[in-house]
């Protein structure tokens, strides 16, 4: 039985209720003095309570769908496959250039060792938005060519990276940890040198803004799509146009980063979503993102669906890799989503055999994906 089947639940549920049962039922037998009878009285209500927890733990995950095989939870390892494409038809650091808009910001965590000349350099800076206010914290990957002179005049490509929600930077630096892998691959020849920015789009916690410029609220899509792509350039030896630039996400990231690609191809031309939506939609967590009931709220909830996208509007120029599960619970969902795609937009499925919504399957994603986003960046 899988960790999300009913049956499991089910199962667990019933032998809780049983225990509890035959517990309350024995328990004058139980109760004379006696150690046995107070290690026995103490072993039931312990087992009965382990249910219970057995139980919360297995709703819990049924809702998130965050380990749905045994292999998931015990950590097994993943097998990566690609599908086919569809859709067929000099001195790093910000101070030195004088940015107003990147800013050192905090210490620079020592997760590389070695010298930037050989395995690049994570910084900690704050990209300002002057016109929406948003100033984020992010860390800044630039690989080892951009250090050594024989690179002193090339510009790089770039890789966005977004969290989950409520995700922050720090817990994808601990957990996954995109530099660190980068570097390796790039020091590998397995990745060409790319510029890696990670950074949160949760910018009004505990709120979830899903990345729109929400009526009435934080412009984060304008912020993300405008001027952190401004503020990197001012900063850093960067390629321009789309072809160059690249946006990912884990979660709700991913989410964002197909938002980003589909509404703003002139931005981003590479596009990765590791078990995102496929749309954006208000909900407890979000409140009212498009405004009041009304022709203008129905329009933007309308463009806020990527199926309607793809299916009334002109596809855009761009590629995209959605990595997804074959017993993911949104397994049919990228199905349709694939169906949907048409050219000049191409999408490349990422299957894994097992995964779910956890760190575990974005961290067998990653490599991966860091691989073909590589490979479709222009040089």
């Amino acid at each position: 039985m899988e960790l999300t089947s009913g049956a499991l639940l089910w199962t667990v549920l019933g032998l809780t209720v049983l225990v509890t049962a035959v517990t309350v039922w024995q328990w004058p037998r139980l109760a004379p003095s006696g150690w046995a009878r107070v290690l026995a009285r103490l072993g039931a209500l312990l087992t009965a309570q382990l249910g219970l927890v057995l139980v919360a733990a297995l709703l819990i995950n049924g809702y998130g769908d965050f380990y749905p095989t045994w292999d998931d939870l015990l950590g097994a390892d993943q097998q990566v496959t690609f599908g086919a494409p569809t859709g067929h038809g000099g001195d790093a650091l910000p101070s030195a250039h004088g940015s107003r808009l990147v800013r050192p910001d905090g210490p620079v965590p020592a997760f590389l060792p070695g010298a930037p000349a050989s395995v690049g350099q994570v910084s900690t800076v704050r990209l300002v938005g002057p016109g929406t206010g948003l100033r984020q914290q992010a860390y800044v990957y630039l690989p080892p060519q951009y250090f050594q002179p024989a690179y002193a005049r090339t510009r790089f490509p770039v890789l966005l990276m977004l969290t989950g929600f409520p995700g922050s930077i720090q817990t994808t630096l601990d957990r996954l940890n995109p530099p660190r892998q980068a570097s390796r691959l790039i020091t590998g020849g397995r990745m060409q040198p790319t510029v890696l920015v990670l950074v949160s789009q949760n910018v009004a916690l505990p709120r979830d803004t899903n990345c729109v410029d929400s009526v009435g609220g934080p412009r984060v899509e304008t912020y993300f799509t405008q001027e952190v792509p401004a503020a990197l350039r001012s900063a850093y030896r960067l390629l321009r146009g789309p072809g160059a630039w690249a946006v990912e996400g884990y979660s709700e990231g991913g989410t964002c980063a197909l938002a980003f690609g589909l509404r703003h191809p002139s931005v981003f031309g590479v596009v990765a979503d590791l078990g995102g939506d496929y749309g954006i939609y208000e909900n407890r967590q979000t409140g009212t993102l498009f405004g009041p009931p009304g022709p203008d709220r129905d329009r933007l909830l309308q463009q806020a669906d990527f199926g309607w996208r793809l299916t009334h509007l002109p596809p855009p120029p761009i590629h995209v890799l959605v990595g997804t599960a074959v017993k993911d619970r949104d397994y049919a969902a990228t199905e349709r989503f694939l169906s949907q795609v048409h050219a000049p937009m191409r999408a490349t499925p990422m299957l894994l055999r097992t995964g779910g919504h956890n760190f575990g399957t974005w961290a067998a994603e990653q490599g991966p994906m860091l691989e073909w986003v590589s490979g479709e960046l222009a040089h």
